[in-house]
């Protein structure tokens, strides 16, 4: 999908993109456009997307990462007197922002409530390729958000784009993998916290 020389450019941190907004540049205006395509998400299906702080809060992500799931997925369990946790299964995807393209994949979201106020909380990350495979239970809502983000011109990275070794030596500033574990997946999608 990518070269070697546009993988060795994401790794520096470079945008690569034709389309808008990408071929600006500017984050700001690629952020801005990922709010109309979640406004577009959750307005025509039932169902919450809970976008992650940009960077995670913290260092740099080369990628903005949503938790998307369908209402009805919401469980909640009291576990003891005054304290409620919530449990949700969805899709986590990861919108690079180096260039228009998207990694799709499942995950789970934990929230823990004591008293009615948030205490605690836990997600899993979308960091390993056998995550992308997609339960048959999750498959139309993966298939929805695969449409939305063609219909903006985003490429969907399957597994076989991502999984195979980097080709070539570099040091990607990761909290995922050791250098010589690298994968296509971490010159686009990285987080150095």
């Amino acid at each position: 999908m990518f070269t070697n020389e546009q993988l060795k450019q994401f790794i520096k941190g470079k945008v690569l993109g034709e389309m808008f907004p990408y071929d600006t540049g500017d984050e700001h205006l690629i952020i801005s456009y990922l709010k109309r395509i979640k406004a577009e998400l959750e307005k025509s299906l039932p169902v919450r997307c809970e976008v992650e702080p940009l960077h995670f809060g913290s260092g740099y992500a080369s990628y903005m990462q949503w938790f998307v799931y369908k209402t009805d997925m919401l469980t909640r369990k009291e576990r003891e007197k005054d304290v409620m946790e919530e449990e949700r299964e969805g899709l986590i995807v990861n919108i690079s922002m180096l260039a228009p393209v998207v990694l799709i994949g499942k995950g789970e979201k934990s929230t823990c409530y004591v008293r009615g106020e948030w205490h605690s909380g836990a997600m899993t990350s979308l960091a390993e390729p056998q995550q992308l495979l997609i339960s048959p239970h999750l498959k139309e809502l993966y298939e929805n958000l695969q449409r939305l983000f063609m219909k903006y011109n985003y490429g969907i990275l399957y597994r076989e784009d991502v999984e195979k070794q980097l080709p070539f030596k570099a040091n990607i500033a990761t909290t995922f993998r050791e250098p010589k574990d690298y994968l296509v997946w971490d010159a686009i999608f990285y987080w150095m916290d």
